[in-house]
């Protein structure tokens, strides 16, 4: 199903453009850790859901114990027994509808277990970054059960609404079947299941997808040099940030590419090549489009804080460098 752009000829090729070069994710996903299988009471769920996104379908749809929820239930297993698929659990989000060719269609997300158990060493690069949460390590390895919350339809929709959506079904699912740890596979971070919905109840939607990463790098410099970034924006259709530099607190390169990555949410990609940006007056420092320095490829915004710390290098004022 393709979306109606009048202004892309092509909706496919786009989209695969911007899913290789760009990073951006068409089906958002986390997954849920628990230490054994969760019992979920489902018409509690349905009613959190709701709460949270609101209305899931009309009462024409449904019959009257449904009332007002939209559930999908599916019939057959995949193997063709005619069993339910008792853990799975299908939202049809009526107030988030996108056009598409063939008619309006709601987004859609779907939770269901894992086909595996859980694997501590795919969570390994994400355990390596979680500087805030120093028992990650051994909530992981405590877990047995996974389930995965991903969306659907949902290509197209602005990141400021498609967030907050998954973010609410993620809070609805979290209150009635609480578990271990959270994993959001695009921002590759792990969290804290409380410290997260602490941040949801303070609108705080890019606690678990926006992960700011540190790599020091080894070389025969006797200076101190790492590179900086943030990972989860790119999935969103938002370049992230990195800085690649020498020599400066990692604490104040962090909060410099926190601030950026939450004013790119916010405000969308309008900062310009060769503009410079700062959290006070003293603080110029320029910023450039380029593809990340550590994977995955995706776009990112390059930050310059200034010749004398600066690892890398900028085209839009290469030749003035060059030229000092």
């Amino acid at each position: 199903m393709k979306p109606i752009n009048s202004n892309q000829p092509d909706p496919q090729e786009e989209q695969q453009r911007l899913e290789q070069d760009y990073g951006y994710a068409a089906i958002y996903t986390a997954k849920l850790l628990y230490r054994q299988k969760p019992v979920i009471d489902r018409e509690a769920l349905y009613a959190k859901v709701q709460e949270y996104t609101g209305p899931l379908n009309t009462a024409d749809d449904l019959d009257e114990q449904q009332e007002s929820l939209a559930v999908w239930e599916a019939n057959t297993s995949a193997n063709g027994n005619e069993e339910p698929l008792e853990d799975h659990y299908h939202f049809f989000h009526l107030n988030h509808t996108l056009e598409y060719q063939e008619g309006p269609m709601p987004v859609q997300t779907v939770l269901m277990p894992s086909k595996n158990a859980v694997q501590p060493e795919e969570y390994e690069t994400a355990i390596q970054q979680s500087w805030h949460w120093p028992e990650v390590a051994d909530a992981v390895a405590g877990c047995t059960y996974e389930m995965m919350l991903t969306d659907m339809m949902a290509r197209g929709m602005p990141h400021q609404r498609r967030l907050p959506l998954f973010n609410h079904v993620l809070r609805a699912i979290l209150e009635i079947a609480p578990c271990d740890a959270v994993y959001y596979k695009e921002s590759d971070k792990l969290v804290d299941p409380q410290a997260l919905l602490q941040a949801f109840s303070q609108g705080n939607e890019l606690y678990g997808a926006l992960n700011i990463r540190l790599y020091n790098i080894q070389s025969d410099n006797e200076r101190r040099e790492m590179v900086m970034d943030s990972r989860g924006l790119a999935a969103l259709g938002v370049p992230d940030v990195q800085c690649h530099f020498y020599d400066i607190e990692p604490a104040e390169v962090a909060q410099f590419l926190m601030n950026t990555a939450e004013y790119l949410y916010h405000q969308g990609d309008i900062i310009a090549d060769g503009e410079t940006i700062g959290m006070h007056e003293d603080q110029r420092w320029r910023v450039e489009h380029q593809y990340a320095l550590v994977g995955p490829r995706r776009v990112v915004l390059d930050v310059d804080p200034g010749e004398a710390y600066y690892a890398g290098m900028q085209e839009s004022n290469r030749s003035s460098r060059s030229q000092g």
